[in-house]
């Protein structure tokens, strides 16, 4: 019984060891500006231009921890979650009612490091950044495994859709370390959720409606 469970172990790890090999390392954060599908944190450091009003300019703004920004003349405006084209429309939005025609730039100047959240029954729940693992295995074996109690074979993946909600869906992490059926491991993204629920929890209903009280709510 031990030679098996030893056996299965090690090809857990060495298929665990080959995925991590093959990731990509991406370019560390600074003062490169990021993909259009980059979306807004806390800390970020944006700078806003006008066109025709260069006097309303902002050349540092930095997010603040509650997710808003201060620019002349509108109420503060939440940007955490945004793309900069998504904020750029929000701006000339809000400005309509005071400029004419306000035609805005929007670029991020610093940003911080792509990251991924992960919850529930996994040893150590947190923050992971994604340079160090950029698939849902990689980051579950970065989060120390799976609790005694957890569903290996429901977890739940949560992405902004860009439209003030999240696309939810599942994953069987059984089924892609053993290789079994169709489904692959899936490849995270900048400000995905997982969410490791309990082994009595058996219906995705159930899973999502515990999940979506733990993600922070957009404005």
């Amino acid at each position: 019984m031990r030679l098996i469970f030893s056996v299965c172990f090690l090809c857990l790890f060495c298929f665990a060891a080959s995925a991590v090999a093959q990731i990509k390392v991406p370019a560390q954060a600074g003062n490169v500006a990021p993909e259009n599908n980059y979306r807004i944190h806390q800390g970020d450091k944006l700078s806003v231009k006008f066109v025709y009003q260069p006097e309303l300019n902002e050349a540092s703004l930095v997010v603040r921890p509650d997710g808003f920004i201060s620019l002349q003349m509108i109420d503060d405006i939440h940007v955490e979650g945004l793309t900069v084209s998504e904020l750029k429309k929000q701006l000339e939005k809000a400005y309509e009612e005071i400029l004419l025609n306000p035609l805005i730039s929007v670029s991020v100047l610093e940003f911080v490091a792509p990251r991924v959240y992960i919850g529930g029954q996994i040893a150590k729940p947190g923050r992971y950044d994604l340079r160090d693992g950029q698939t849902l295995v990689q980051v579950i074996f970065l989060a120390g495994g799976f609790t005694s109690d957890a569903n290996r074979k429901m977890i739940v993946h949560a992405r902004p859709d860009g439209k003030g909600d999240w696309q939810i869906q599942t994953a069987n992490v059984m089924q892609i370390i053993n290789q079994k059926g169709e489904q692959k491991d899936l490849l995270l993204e900048d400000g995905d959720y997982i969410f490791i629920p309990e082994s009595k929890i058996s219906q995705f209903n159930k899973a999502v409606e515990s999940f979506r009280g733990l993600l922070p709510r957009f404005f």
